[in-house]
């Protein structure tokens, strides 16, 4: 539990770090993490594609956006972050499913899936993000989709994540509510 607890203030932690104090410094575009999040660039008026996406990187006004998404934003702390929460929902998930006598017989593993593949998605997405801002990667209509596709995958593993954490929160909820009766 206490493992759980510490997960917890450093997600906190880092989540109101890189929204108060890191990524408002390198502007609108950067403070929204608007290629991780957004189907559109802030500063922009377009849907965001690779077409806009290459005319913000090679706008020299965005220079140090473009420096300070890839550095501190993404590695570290971001990193730093996906780690504590995917930690966090792992193990939340399997103390959870723990106290859950019927569920005994399900592996300890199969808690792990979904936190795994949200960190995985995750790091690779960072990656791909910063290899395109450095020109390690072409940013083409295929490199985008890429991206654009990791990104889907990493929002949807962590909000089904999330939803396991709070299912399993809630069925050991309803089993303190309403504990199983003895037979007599």
């Amino acid at each position: 539990m206490q493992t759980i607890i510490i997960l917890f203030v450093l997600t906190l932690g880092l989540t109101l770090t890189l929204k108060l104090f890191v990524t408002p410094k390198y502007g609108t575009d950067v403070a929204n993490r608007f290629l991780e999040r957004l189907k559109y660039i802030p500063s922009q008026t377009e849907v965001l594609s690779a077409i806009t996406l290459r005319r913000w990187l090679a706008d020299k006004a965005n220079d140090s956006a473009i420096r300070g998404y890839i550095y501190p934003v993404l590695f570290p702390i971001d990193i730093l972050f996906l780690l504590a929460l995917g930690l966090l929902l792992g193990f939340a998930s399997a103390a959870l499913a723990g106290g859950l006598g019927f569920l005994s017989n399900v592996p300890h593993w199969i808690w792990w899936v979904l936190p795994a593949a949200y960190m995985a998605s995750d790091l690779v997405e960072d990656t791909i993000i910063a290899a395109i801002f450095k020109s390690r990667i072409a940013l083409t209509e295929n490199s985008f989709r890429l991206l654009s596709a990791l990104t889907a995958i990493k929002l949807s593993t962590v909000t089904s994540a999330i939803a396991q954490v709070v299912f399993l929160g809630a069925l050991n909820g309803l089993l303190i509510l309403f504990p199983a009766s003895k037979p007599f």
